[in-house]
């Protein structure tokens, strides 16, 4: 009876955990999801615009950076307008670059919302797709390092995920990346249930979830080549038949699509973006570009979850589980390199292989905390407290250089310690400093990510549209210790 007593308060208490974690993770991911980043992103407005022209008018029209084909129209140029923000655009028609369905998510919201088609359209109507993918991405997250790795792995991996800013930027950006990310995680989910269950509906599902990452974006339809190759380890070629069959109905669809558009237009552009400048500085480039956009963050937390990914791909690859994570890293970092240009600042690229980032860096953290050395103890403190340097503008400076070094020193001498006289009560210091920088570096990445457009707004003004129910995402009382005066 007490043990039974036992396990149903263990239960009940990660499940509470679980609720609330989960409340306070969507909560930050939605709070200022429309003012930050920045509105007036043209990568989030070639989608909108043409969804919510294809849902109007039937006709798929936005403007490209690719520029115009002699049998396009180009049925606006010039500056288009609204909330304070003018962009200087051509906008083609029809408009084949990319599949339908992420615009249509996208501009299907601005419809809904009853905006303007030919106006700048608000970023907390065209960014709602991509924050309920972030949760989605998230919730599978969790199931998944939970099953591979345990219930605290996946809840340290999902509150990295959640918490360090160039994750969280990079998903509230209306691009259709921050899809195929829910769909490559859910289909390695899928997959994984399956060779454990061999139950079909796993199975069946597969085709679809690959299927509508496809018709986000052409690079979606790859996930099929990685699902392969996991079925392919266990020699399951039905299975392999099965998924093949199953996607080439929806390459069908984007087909149709086109053909049904302009297809000489459909061909000639996909002919043209196969011809993009890959090269061999391709993966050396995006091991060395941390962000969102197409600008630069460092965030120390990514680079660390870079480190991590790196590492257990060297050190633990016999293990099956860490392969896995390794593996699916390494699948999306290779196709960023075969369809991105060699050093295109296009970062949303990099999106899908955020969630395998986030589960290298807990498990690699849980390794250092158990046995730290005097390397992994500063790259820990050298990395993960970089939140502190996104809480200033022009009117809050950054750390004095007296306090910092006094600081990195205090925090670094116990590890020095322990590496010269090997007593065991600096190693437990050293520990307790881990686990302190840990918990520290989540609150100033809390505290950056919930003030980042207060902060960016202090000494600047920025537009901003109407909101929606999310837009005043609030915490109450805990909002007091995270908003920088």
């Amino acid at each position: 009876m007490r043990e039974n007593r036992r396990i149903n308060l263990v239960f009940w208490s990660k499940f509470l955990l679980i609720l609330v974690a989960f409340a306070f993770f969507f909560t930050i991911k939605s709070v200022n999801y429309d003012r930050y980043p920045l509105m007036g992103h043209l990568e989030e407005y070639a989608y909108s615009w043409m969804g919510i022209h294809l849902i109007e008018s039937g006709i798929p029209r936005t403007w490209s950076p690719a520029g115009k084909f002699p049998i396009q129209d180009n049925v606006f140029s010039g500056k288009i307008v609204g909330y304070d923000i003018e962009l200087n655009v051509d906008i083609l028609s029809p408009w084949l670059d990319l599949p339908p369905l992420y615009g249509l998510l996208s501009g299907g919201v601005a419809h809904f919302y009853g905006a303007n088609p030919w106006s700048i359209l608000p970023a907390s109507y065209i960014r709602l797709p991509a924050l309920f993918f972030a949760f989605a991405t998230t919730i599978v997250l969790f199931l998944l390092t939970k099953k591979l790795f345990g219930f605290w792995p996946a809840i340290l991996a999902t509150t990295i995920y959640s918490l360090t800013p160039l994750f969280v930027f990079g998903q509230r950006l209306s691009v259709a990346e921050n899809g195929i990310t829910f769909f490559y995680i859910l289909a390695i989910y899928l997959t994984i249930l399956y060779l454990e269950k061999q139950k079909w509906y796993f199975l069946s599902f597969l085709p679809i979830v690959i299927g509508l990452a496809g018709l986000m974006k052409q690079t979606g339809f790859l996930i099929v080549f990685f699902i392969i190759f996991l079925l392919a380890k266990n020699k399951l070629w039905k299975e392999i038949a099965f998924v093949l069959l199953g996607v080439s109905w929806f390459v069908g669809v984007l087909l149709a699509y086109g053909a049904a558009v302009d297809w000489n237009l459909f061909v000639q552009i996909n002919l043209q973006q196969s011809g993009r400048p890959v090269g061999f500085l391709g993966l050396p480039f995006l091991l060395s570009s941390p962000g969102y956009s197409i600008n630069f963050f460092y965030d120390g937390w990514y680079i660390f979850s870079l480190f991590a990914a790196v590492y257990l791909a060297i050190t633990k690859f016999a293990d099956k589980r860490f392969q896995l994570v390794s593996l699916a890293f390494i699948f999306w970092a290779m196709v960023v390199v075969f369809s991105g240009g060699q050093t295109d600042v296009l970062l949303w690229y990099h999106f899908p292989f955020f969630p395998f980032l986030s589960i290298s860096a807990a498990l690699l953290l849980f390794e250092i905390i158990r046995q730290p050395n005097l390397v992994t103890t500063i790259l820990v403190i050298g990395l993960l407290l970089s939140g502190r340097s996104f809480l200033s503008n022009e009117f809050k400076p950054q750390i004095e250089p007296a306090k910092f070094r006094f600081i990195i020193t205090m925090l670094v001498s116990p590890a020095i310690f322990y590496f010269l006289l090997k007593k065991t009560v600096f190693l437990r210091i050293t520990k307790i400093v881990l686990v302190s920088v840990i918990v520290v570096g989540f609150f100033l990445n809390t505290q950056a990510i919930y003030s980042a457009f207060p902060i960016a707004s202090e000494s600047k003004s920025f537009p901003y549209g109407p909101g929606t129910f999310l837009s005043g995402a609030y915490l109450p009382f805990f909002w007091r210790f995270l908003l920088i005066q």
